[in-house]
C-alpha cells in the first residue's frame, strides 16, 4: 500500500509540475477537463440508486460543459439548465421508476455541480497572472495536508475526527496535516509565492487545510452513501480521482476566492 502510493506520486508529480511550468493556462485547462471527465465518470458509478452508460455520459458532459463555460466566461446559466433539464427528461424514461429516475437526476446535478463546478476554479486560478505560483502553492499545500495527515494518523491516531462519515480519520490526523500545510505554506510563501508575507501565508495554509478535509470528509459522504471503499481504482495506492483530489476540489475554489477578494 505504501510502496504503490509512493511509486504513484512519483509518476504523477513530475509530469503535472512540468506541465505547469511549461505549458500555458490552456495547456493546464485541458489537463482539468480530463480530470474532470475522469472525475465525473467515477462520481456516476457511485449513485446509490443505480448507474448506467446513460448516466455517466450526461454526468461526464454536463461537468465538461461547466467547465468550459467557467473557463471562457460565457453560458454558465445555460448549461445548470440544461443539464437540469436532459436530468429530468432522462427520470420519465428510466426504467426502474419515476422515483429512482428523479434520484439519479438528482445525482447527475450533484455530480456536475460538484465535479465540474468546483474543480473548475483550479483553472481560474492559472489563468490569473501569477497562475504559476497560485497552482504550485495550492498543490503544495494540499500534498503536505494530505500526507501528513494520512501518516501521522496513521501512527498516532486515536481519538475519531468524524465517526459517523469516516471511522479511520483522527483528529492528530488531522492536525497533523494541518500542521503540514501551514509549514509547507510558510515555505512557498518564501520560494513560489515571495510577495506572500510569513503571517499571511500562515493563515492562508491553515484555511486551506481547513478547507482540505472539509472535503476530504465530504468525500468520504459521496462514498458512504453508495456503500464504497474508494471511488475508483485508477491510481494504485490513493484509489480513484476523487480519493486523490477530494481535498483540493474545495481548497481550489477556497484560494480563488481569497484572491478575488483582494486578501492575498
Amino acid at each position: 500500500m505504501h510502496r504503490q502510493r509512493i511509486l504513484s506520486s512519483l509518476l504523477l508529480i513530475p509530469p503535472f509540475l512540468l506541465l505547469v511550468h511549461f505549458g500555458s493556462a490552456f495547456h493546464f485547462s485541458l489537463l482539468v477537463g480530463l480530470v474532470i471527465a475522469l472525475a465525473a465518470w467515477e462520481f456516476s458509478r457511485l449513485c446509490p440508486e443505480g448507474t448506467d452508460p446513460g448516466l455517466s455520459l450526461v454526468t461526464i458532459l454536463g461537468a465538461l460543459a461547466w467547465h468550459t463555460a467557467v473557463t471562457w466566461g460565457g453560458g454558465l446559466a445555460g448549461v445548470g439548465a440544461a443539464v437540469g433539464g436532459v436530468a429530468l427528461v432522462r427520470a420519465t424514461l428510466v426504467p426502474a421508476g419515476f422515483r429512482v429516475g428523479l434520484l439519479q437526476g438528482a445525482w447527475i446535478v450533484l455530480g456536475v455541480t460538484y465535479v465540474g463546478g468546483l474543480l473548475s476554479y483550479t483553472s481560474l486560478l492559472r489563468a490569473l497572472p501569477e497562475g504559476r505560483q497560485f497552482i504550485y502553492y495550492l498543490a503544495f499545500a494540499i500534498w503536505a495536508g494530505d500526507t501528513g495527515a494520512f501518516y501521522l494518523g496513521s501512527r498516532f491516531g486515536r481519538r475519531p475526527l468524524a465517526p459517523r462519515i469516516s471511522p479511520k480519520k483522527t483528529v492528530e490526523g488531522a492536525l497533523g496535516g494541518l500542521a503540514a500545510t501551514v509549514v509547507v505554506a510558510l515555505a512557498g510563501s518564501s520560494q513560489v509565492w515571495p510577495r506572500l508575507s510569513w503571517d499571511k501565508a500562515a493563515w492562508v495554509g491553515l484555511v486551506l487545510g481547513v478547507a482540505g478535509i472539509i472535503g476530504d470528509l465530504c468525500e468520504s459522504v459521496v462514498k458512504r452513501g453508495a456503500a464504497a471503499k474508494d471511488s475508483g481504482s485508477l491510481i494504485p495506492g490513493h484509489g480513484g480521482v476523487l480519493d486523490r483530489l477530494d481535498s483540493l476540489i474545495f481548497a481550489g475554489p477556497v484560494l480563488y476566492v481569497l484572491v478575488w477578494l483582494g486578501w492575498v
